[in-house]
């Protein structure tokens, strides 16, 4: 189908999953080379090396699961029967994947069989290195372009954990752009933190002071997602707001607690609160309240609980 002319790190991706191949663009799969200077420029963003993007990926080795409740429920909203329907035929593209969180914790919890054949993709080369080196199918592109993909050829994008990073000038490209990719009856899930919300509010007042790198974006509305989905024209459109938190398990209490605070600090590239694990937990509390609860297994979970705004639409 393809020919020899593909260079190597094109085929390497044929052979990794032929299944997500098939949704690559043939003409870009031979020459992407003219997207390269501008995919290089927008390429840097906080999520870099020189950035908290190594931050990041270290809170990914502290705990894969933290985040697994929001994840499921958002790949859930992928089928009509919720994670029940979900299988290695459906193909799914991730258009801020990140270092392919979603697809990692998916296989963890569903296993081999049912997890959804993934495209990851990011504008973050960075992280695109980092899911290939995982071993799993990414490609670099933007969320407002993802001209790797053949239009019709996906069962279910999704756009989440970084979507107020888009500008709010290009989201009206990056909605219709996963309308253009999806297939007939295809589902397109969005999620951010809802502009004013506790964690937009973590991300504006928190993060921006505290962190390696400031965190200035103008978050989602629940007005602004209704009008990008019908102007994309979806169908069955829905927005909601889901409980998306952070869940942590320790045989005690401090431990616990530790756990916890480490990862807020990694995940968010705190940098300046790194030594402070009390400061830490009083602003987790102040900002979304701090749960310390006992297992009925012994031992103790914290749940800090953030709420998330998500829309999703069926594309005609």
């Amino acid at each position: 189908m393809f020919p020899n002319r593909l260079n190597p790190d094109v085929v390497k991706l044929q052979k990794m999953n032929p299944l997500a191949f098939e949704a690559i663009e043939p003409r870009i799969a031979k020459d992407s080379s003219a997207y390269d200077t501008s995919l290089a420029n927008l390429s840097r963003n906080e999520f870099t090396s020189e950035g908290r993007g190594s931050d990041y990926l270290d809170s990914i080795q502290l705990s894969l699961l933290a985040r697994s409740e929001g994840v499921m429920e958002l790949l859930g909203k992928m089928h009509p029967d919720g994670c029940d329907g979900l299988c290695s035929s459906m193909i799914i593209c991730d258009l801020l994947a990140g270092d392919g969180y979603v697809n990692k914790v998916a296989h963890q919890i569903l296993g081999a069989t049912r997890c959804p054949t993934f495209i990851n993709s990011d504008i973050s080369q960075f992280m695109v290195d980092r899911c290939i080196r995982d071993g799993l199918f990414a490609i670099w592109q933007s969320a407002t372009d993802p001209f790797w993909i053949r239009d019709g050829s996906v069962d279910g994008v999704l756009m989440a954990y970084g979507t107020h990073h888009i500008p709010q000038a290009q989201r009206p490209a990056a909605v219709h752009a996963a309308a253009r990719i999806l297939r007939p009856g295809g589902v397109f899930v969005l999620h951010d933190f809802e502009e004013g919300s506790p964690t937009a509010r973590w991300f504006a007042e928190v993060v921006s002071t505290h962190s390696v790198t400031p965190h200035d974006y103008p978050h989602f509305t629940a007005g602004e997602v209704l009008d990008l989905f019908a102007a994309a024209r979806f169908d069955e459109v829905t927005v909601q707001r889901i409980t998306d938190p952070f869940v942590f398990y320790a045989e005690d209490e401090e431990s616990v607690l530790q756990s916890l605070a480490n990862y807020v600090v990694k995940m968010y590239g705190l940098e300046k609160l790194r030594a402070d694990t009390q400061r830490v937990l009083v602003l987790l509390d102040e900002y979304f309240g701090l749960a310390l609860t006992e297992t009925s297994r012994g031992g103790f979970e914290a749940r800090i609980a953030r709420n998330a705004l998500v829309g999703s639409g069926r594309r005609v």
